[in-house]
């Protein structure tokens, strides 16, 4: 969703955030992880000029007593990870808290309303939060969807589904009528646009048998995904690590409650392989899942807008070339930078290497491209 770390000036100018602004909503406590937590979402707003911080500031004002929650995740040589975590005032964090801090980003009963309308609202981690499940989970989700643009897109990204005995009445493969009574995601599974989860947890969550059989494995994935397909959710994404993931998508009835949704996504279905890497790649998970979820949701939203701009693509790159030869302040950088076109998406994927390949030289690589 954000750059991070900028590669150099010249990268960051050359190609714009792809999404306007992102804005953490979170309890964070007057301690050393919060300052750190804050400090690592202030210099990634610097450097992609897109993560706005106030509200999670505010928020921390409002609750002088709020601890930040902290994990530690140790990765072992073949990829895999532990994970030791102390919620601390996540365990606390309540609906009422969430939608008062919806409602001060998108200036509910305030005089200036945000410029920019709300496209997404991403929501990780229900089995973590014990005061954000069930109805109050859905009470978020509710009042999200009446503060965005259109309904917007609602995406749930799961983690720390507990790993315990099936509680479903004969075990085996749950129905669907039991999930929806899921006592964590239950409630609020009809409000989800994209559902975000790996195949551990698939099985934990459904009863699904994996025998390690490629063949048996896909079909039970895809059975076990459409019992949340039949609960109300739009889209949902299965990873399953060097295996690649699997993507299931409802029907037109379902794409046409929220509008944001690509229409050509319905009724899709499709088992995606991963990505060979180099070998020696140092392997690290973390923040995998994440880093998936975003990237689907911001596949959503651009396949269903499309970007068009009302000046030409070439006045567009000519303006970004001389920008960046020219180095202007971040302040500076106007909306038209922050358009979508192919030189753009492009360049995000493929600066590093055009820089090396034609020595620096800016029109060049304009060239290049």
């Amino acid at each position: 969703l954000c750059h991070g770390a900028p590669l150099d000036e010249g990268y960051m100018q050359v190609t714009p955030p792809v999404v306007h602004t992102l804005i953490p909503i979170c309890k964070i406590g007057h301690d050393d992880t919060g300052n750190k937590l804050l400090s690592l979402l202030e210099n990634c707003g610097r450097a992609s000029r897109n993560v706005d911080t106030k509200y999670a500031k505010s928020g921390r004002k409002n609750d002088q007593t709020a601890r930040t929650a902290l994990a530690v995740l140790p990765i072992f040589k073949d990829g895999r990870r532990g994970c030791f975590f102390d919620a601390a005032s996540n365990a606390t964090f309540e609906a009422k808290e969430v939608v008062g801090m919806l409602q001060e980003v998108t200036g509910e009963g305030s005089s200036t309303p945000p410029t920019q309308p709300l496209g997404a609202f991403v929501f990780g981690y229900p089995h973590l939060l014990p005061n954000l499940q069930g109805e109050a989970l859905a009470h978020v989700f509710s009042r999200a969807r009446a503060s965005m643009d259109e309904g917007g897109i609602i995406v749930m990204d799961l983690n720390g589904v507990p790993d315990v005995a099936p509680n479903w009445i004969g075990g085996g493969l749950r129905t669907v009528p039991d999930l929806k009574v899921d006592r964590v995601i239950g409630p609020a599974l009809g409000h989800v646009d994209i559902l975000h989860m790996n195949e551990d947890e698939l099985v934990l969550l459904t009863g699904c048998s994996l025998t390690g059989s490629k063949s048996d494995d896909e079909f039970a994935i895809s059975n076990a995904a459409s019992l949340f397909l039949l609960c109300g959710v739009a889209v949902v994404a299965v990873t399953r690590g060097q295996r690649g993931c699997f993507i299931a998508c409802n029907d037109e009835e379902r794409f046409a409650k929220t509008k944001a949704l690509p229409s050509s996504w319905v009724d899709s279905t499709t088992f995606i392989k991963a990505v060979d890497l180099p070998e020696g790649t140092t392997i690290n998970t973390n923040g995998a899942g994440d880093s998936f979820t975003a990237g689907l949701l911001v596949a959503a939203m651009l396949r269903h807008t499309g970007q068009v701009v009302n000046i030409s693509e070439k006045e567009i790159i000519v303006e970004e070339v001389e920008s960046a030869e020219a180095g202007p302040e971040v302040d500076e950088v106007t909306d038209a930078h922050r358009q979508l076109t192919p030189y753009n998406l492009f360049m995000k994927e493929h600066y590093v290497s055009l820089r090396a390949e034609c020595k620096d030289d800016k029109k060049a690589i304009f060239t290049k491209c």
